[in-house]
């Protein structure tokens, strides 16, 4: 069973999560702003009181079902790939012995309404041209998993938001509010972590050397050096956007450690809320190429001066061979381009 819904009981089993006696059931399907059923919505209800949480994806008519849930009141969530969907959260009270039905039309941002500007929906295309092989996950010459590739990189379906501090809540509810106008990306400056996408649909190759793994991606400044040498990170590190980066090999996952950064980048994604960070900031990524074509990355973002907790969240990386990672130059440095300033 895949590491991310190891928590997760499958839809048959839900049940085991919320109980067996007095089930209730909600359906309902999902559309979008034309009428149009949305394949794979991933949909999350959270029981305000006991936490329990179960999830599901919308099949390809649109319908989706919750069942063996227990009576009670719950928060209904779709945080769609980025950035055609704005997200979408409802307040459900379900009874027991009852089946309540719920129809969603989601709310499309500007992405969504603009031809070719929606990184999610390229991304799909992307991923079914790929041409993949059925072979097992390569291996470089010391036997460890190969991550060389180009990679098609996908948001946490299911995120979680920070547990921050009273400053930098605050400082995440107004980008929500204000759709983010004020993101350093908007100025041409880097992106969040650990892949910054500049260009849709969020692409990078990633270059394995014993000593060294390089990420290429679309966006500024284009690389990151994530050394493999046994080197610690430097006393004297002058604090960067992307910080300095070691990894080394537990098993077949590659554990990668940052620190140095900067506190001007924002972390994190649109559905999670972006989030600021102090110079305190530590990122930890796990990578695990799960099959020749597939692969899991987890995040965990620890920041005392941000954060109450670690902040963890998980991400996706689908091989597409097929594609090239072209260069990226940004042209809307001046403030006076911005909509909203």
């Amino acid at each position: 069973m895949p590491r991310f819904i190891l928590a997760v009981c499958a839809l048959e089993f839900a049940g085991c999560l919320f109980g067996q006696g007095g089930e209730a059931l909600l359906t309902g399907t999902v559309s979008d702003p034309r009428g149009a059923m949305v394949d794979a919505a991933p949909l999350q209800l959270k029981n305000k009181t006991t936490g329990a949480v179960a999830r599901t994806f919308s099949k390809s008519d649109g319908h989706f079902a919750f069942a063996g849930l227990a009576a009670g009141a719950y928060e209904l969530s779709i945080v769609m790939p980025c950035c055609a969907y704005q997200a979408f959260r409802r307040d459900v009270t379900l009874e027991a012995d009852k089946t309540a039905e719920l129809n969603i039309a989601l709310a499309e941002t500007v992405n969504g309404s603009t031809l070719g500007d929606d990184p999610g929906r390229l991304a799909a295309l992307l991923r079914k041209r790929a041409n993949l092989p059925s072979q097992p996950v390569p291996r470089d010459s010391a036997g460890k998993p190969d991550l060389s590739g180009v990679w098609v990189a996908t948001d946490d379906p299911y995120p979680e938001a920070p547990d921050a501090l009273p400053w930098a809540a605050a400082s995440i509810k107004e980008h929500r509010e204000t759709f983010n106008k004020d993101s350093p990306h908007n100025r041409c400056l880097p992106g969040s972590l650990p892949v910054p996408g500049g260009s849709a649909p969020f692409i990078a190759r990633i270059i394995q050397t014993p000593t060294m793994l390089v990420m290429l991606f679309e966006d500024v400044p284009g690389f990151r050096q994530i050394y493999l040498d046994g080197r610690p990170h430097p006393a004297n590190w002058d604090p960067s956007w992307l910080g300095h980066s070691i990894g080394k090999w537990e098993g077949d996952d590659l554990v990668v450690d940052t620190t140095g950064f900067n506190d001007r980048s924002w972390i994190g994604g649109l559905g999670s809320g972006v989030a600021p960070h102090t110079e305190m900031l530590h990122m930890t990524e796990r990578y695990h190429r799960v099959s020749y074509g597939h692969m899991e990355v987890t995040l965990t973002f620890e920041d005392p001066g941000t954060f109450v907790k670690p902040w963890r969240l998980n991400e996706t990386l689908d091989l597409a061979p097929q594609e090239e990672v072209v260069e990226y130059v940004c042209e809307n440095n001046k403030p006076e381009h911005l909509v909203g300033k």
